[in-house]
């Protein structure tokens, strides 16, 4: 049994740099240029005090005379102007970087990471492990200072404190080798502590986590519209409210002990630094007075302490940047996951849109995760260029015949032929291309109404194909008094000049798009349901008309609207219970029978006749 992969703070480390070398590796050596200028801007901060002590006291003990005065200012002043161009430089590049880091991101790791779900099996988008593994690597391309961004930033940060280290290490060590060792003990005691109250972060960050899943949840909750109805009606608002504050309060009280272990910290860090001081400065007071001139004695004034404070920060980059890998590596399980059936490789139609035949033989299936089986040995076969309607109550497993066919799961049991052929062992990618469905809660993008129908981006499309598709739709005749047609907006997302279409009309902007995509194979998932049963017997009508040549699968709960099918199968509780047309299973009498005249009572046959309700 393979071991599942482990992803370490190096691996991912070298993954980013790689993904960033691909992107454009000229932001490596600008962050390396960054890091060195970084190194320069701060020695130089502590330079300069001392170059102008030094200047004072050569000009008060004479060494500066009247005659070089110039010439010494002059020197001065070519530093500061160098030091000064230095420093803009230093911004160029630190303000360059973070853009470049923040196009990395969003251009590159956000749009992989949303490709990679939307390639993925659909099984496997349904599976929850996955779901938590999705949101856990979208926390690595979520923010400036977090994941991926926030390790460039940081390694930035980090190489260029461990850089000033090694400078200011060698600068002392000119001095005194004992304080190095001094500075280094206080510096590791002061990690040591900042370590202690990191971990009690650290170990209570799962339960933040919940309640911010929580608090999150509530806020989505409270500003969506399509609840905004029951949230009035049922005056819901101090209910939603309360759950929110519980959860706040619980968060606060966290974030209290959080604060509390750092103030604590901080304190700690004050007392080391003051008997930093006293031992540091003290010694450097007794060279002072040894003759060390007060030039010498400014500058390692300022090595001591810039170096107590670069190696405190390369402390905490340390832990910033073991806190953004984390999801890092779980973004690299995420985009590292493989699909679990056939895709780009398997057996292909010759005519991807010529019509074909599809058989059920002996299928049988249950969700992942359950026993309960919801088809059960179910064994059909659809003529090439057939229609044939599923009909049954909620729950009788219709939906999952759909899925079946469309390759989003494959049986547990049996197999499913087109055109005899294994649907396990095909390409599911080409079978896509065969493929149409307008399924019931089939919803919209707020993008044009052309781009719903046709899925392409501007002008990349057949105009004509596709105004074709909304008249055979019964969309055309609302759509062509609009100001700007078919290019107008649905919703008011993207553009304030949107429209909202209704329930039945969203279902009619489906079939739309199923005609404009062209298919060997329609499936028709209860794509009526938000019309009355009149429109909905009109719609499969219309249906009928224009799939001549084509293999049809129609879903629905209403047994009337699907009669001129060439064959009905009537499915309970994941089995097929009656077979054959309209016709003959009323004639039969049985669970059809019984279910079509509950749905339509004035149907109920007078005088030996069947009343055509919908006339």
């Amino acid at each position: 049994m393979n071991q599942p992969k482990t992803y370490t703070a190096a691996s991912n480390q070298r993954y980013i740099l790689r993904e960033l070398w691909h992107y454009d590796r000229s932001t490596i050596f600008y962050a390396l240029a960054e890091i060195i200028t970084q190194i320069g801007k701060g020695f130089g901060t502590i330079l300069i005090p001392s170059m102008i002590v030094a200047f004072l006291e050569q000009y008060q003990k004479g060494m500066i005379t009247q005659e070089t005065l110039p010439g010494a200012v002059a020197k001065l002043v070519t530093f500061f102007v160098g030091y000064s161009i230095w420093c803009i430089i230093t911004g160029y590049l630190k303000r360059r970087n973070q853009f470049q880091y923040v196009k990395f991101r969003c251009g590159t790791m956000i749009e992989f990471t949303y490709q990679k779900y939307m390639s993925l099996d659909y099984v496997q988008c349904e599976d929850e492990k996955v779901q938590q593994l999705l949101k856990k690597a979208g926390e690595a391309v979520s923010g400036n200072y977090r994941g991926i961004e926030g390790v460039l930033h940081y390694d930035v940060e980090l190489l260029k404190e461990a850089g000033a280290l090694i400078l200011y290490a060698s600068l002392i060590s000119g001095v005194s080798v004992w304080l190095v060792v001094l500075l280094v003990i206080i510096s590791l005691v002061q990690i040591l502590s900042y370590k202690l109250a990191n971990n009690y972060e650290l170990k209570h960050r799962d339960a933040k986590a919940k309640l911010t899943v929580t608090q999150d949840y509530l806020d989505r909750q409270a500003y969506a519209v399509e609840n905004g109805k029951d949230i009035r009606l049922y005056q819901m608002k101090e209910w939603l409210s309360g759950h929110y504050r519980a959860a706040n309060k619980k968060y606060q009280a966290l974030l209290a002990k959080e604060k509390a272990c750092y103030f604590a910290d901080d304190l700690f860090g004050l007392l080391l630094q003051l008997g930093r001081d006293v031992v540091c400065y003290g010694y450097l007071i007794g060279q002072l007075m040894q003759g060390m001139s007060i030039a010498r004695f400014v500058l390692y004034i300022g090595i001591v302490s810039g170096f107590s404070t670069y190696f405190s920060e390369l402390t905490m980059m340390i832990s910033q940047i073991s806190s953004c890998l984390k999801p890092v590596g779980q973004m690299q399980e995420f985009t590292e996951l493989e699909n679990v059936y056939h895709h780009g490789e398997g057996v292909r139609l010759k005519d991807e849109k010529e019509a074909v035949e599809v058989e059920f033989s002996h299928v049988s299936f249950s969700y992942p995760g359950t026993d309960h089986k919801i088809l059960d040995d179910v064994s059909f076969r659809i003529k090439k260029g057939g229609k044939m309607a599923l009909v049954g109550i909620n729950g009788a497993g219709k939906s999952t015949i759909v899925k079946l066919l469309c390759g989003f799961y494959m049986p547990d049991e049996g197999h499913i032929y087109i055109n005899g052929t294994d649907l396990a062992t095909m390409d599911l990618d080409a079978w896509y291309r065969s493929l149409a469905a307008v399924f019931q809660d089939a919803f919209t993008y707020s993008f044009s109404i052309a781009d719903n129908v046709t899925c392409s981006m501007g002008e990349d499309y057949d105009a004509e194909k596709c105004r074709e598709a909304l008249k055979d739709a019964g969309l055309w005749e609302k759509i062509q008094k609009l100001p700007q047609k078919e290019k107008t907006f649905i919703g008011k997302e993207v553009s304030e000049d949107g429209i909202h279409l209704s329930g039945g009309e969203t279902q009619k902007l489906m079939l739309a798009r199923a005609l404009y995509k062209g298919c060997a194979l329609l499936l028709l998932d209860e794509p009526t349901a938000a019309l009355d049963a009149i429109a909905e017997n009109e719609m499969y009508e219309k249906y009928n008309e224009m799939l001549t040549g084509k293999t049809a699968l129609f879903i629905s709960h209403r047994l009337a609207s699907t009669r001129f099918c060439d064959h009905i199968l009537f499915l309970e509780s994941g089995k097929i219970t009656e077979e054959g047309t309209h016709e003959e299973l009323i004639a039969k009498g049985g669970y059809y029978a019984t279910v079509y005249y509950h749905q339509y009572p004035m149907a109920v046959p007078k005088n030996g006749q069947e009343v055509n309700h919908i006339g």
